[in-house]
């Protein structure tokens, strides 16, 4: 070989570039968690389609776990799925949370009766214990954070009825009513949340009749008051007073 050749380095070979998918450690279960709250409190507003791409972005999560947790919720009547169109928020309908109320009124009066049979003395006493500490702080709770409360509540004291379904029934329902509840708390107050303590009473006298009636007068709502209440809502959601609400990719 002459002195004057040069050495031809062997070109490397190309490695095809892979771009990793982005994953932060999230479960199904959590992006389900997050989506529920996206769901619930209508942060992507009634009637509009969930975009899936940027979601799985925002949570980076690959569209695998996302379209999961996105069928859970469509599952639960959060959200809808038309073909070949894709998963959208379910819209704020005047019959459906009509009908939604007339269901936690059933399952809360069926789980009132059932309470009383075998909730222990104990069980009520702390009840009451958790409740009284809602009251007291009650002046430094905005009305989403009493909503929350009022319904950690009553799933408590569906709890003492001894069946797991009505529990998950009425998580599903409250879900469903939330945002529309959260309005209608700002617009009425809190001051009639103090019949839980007397519902309280009638348990502990186990007077199962009188619970029922006092529960039934709290919970039913008549359609003009439904009504009202959603129109409220939609207007709180179009207006551009929901910026108060989280962002899609916000942590609970």
């Amino acid at each position: 070989m002459s002195s004057h050749s040069t050495l031809v380095k062997e070109p490397r070979p190309r490695v095809r570039e892979t771009v990793a998918p982005k994953r932060n450690g999230m479960t199904v279960n959590d992006v389900y968690e997050q989506l529920r709250q996206i769901a619930t409190l209508y942060t992507i507003r009634p009637g509009e389609r969930v975009n899936e791409l940027e979601l799985a972005e925002q949570f980076e999560v690959s569209r695998t776990p996302l379209r999961e947790a996105l069928n859970r919720l469509v599952a639960e009547g959060l959200l809808t799925f038309v073909p070949n169109r894709g998963f959208f928020v379910r819209k704020l309908d005047r019959q459906d949370i009509f009908d939604l109320y007339e269901l936690r009124c059933a399952v809360e009066v069926l789980a009132i009766v059932r309470v009383c049979e075998r909730a222990s003395d104990a069980d009520l006493k702390e009840l009451r214990k958790f409740w009284k500490g809602v009251m007291k702080s009650k002046p430094n709770l905005d009305a989403s954070e009493f909503v929350k409360r009022d319904e950690e509540f009553h799933l408590r004291l569906v709890a003492l009825s001894g069946n797991n379904e009505i529990v998950r029934a009425l998580y599903n329902i409250n879900a469903r009513i939330h945002f529309v509840r959260w309005i209608d708390v700002e617009q009425r107050g809190q001051s009639t949340h103090t019949e839980h303590m007397q519902l309280l009473d009638l348990l502990d006298a186990r007077d199962s009749d009188g619970a029922r009636r006092l529960l039934e007068s709290h919970i039913s709502r008549r359609m003009e008051e439904i009504t009202n209440v959603v129109q409220a809502s939609v207007v709180r959601l179009y207006t551009g007073e929901d910026s108060v609400l989280p962002s899609h990719g916000a942590k609970p």
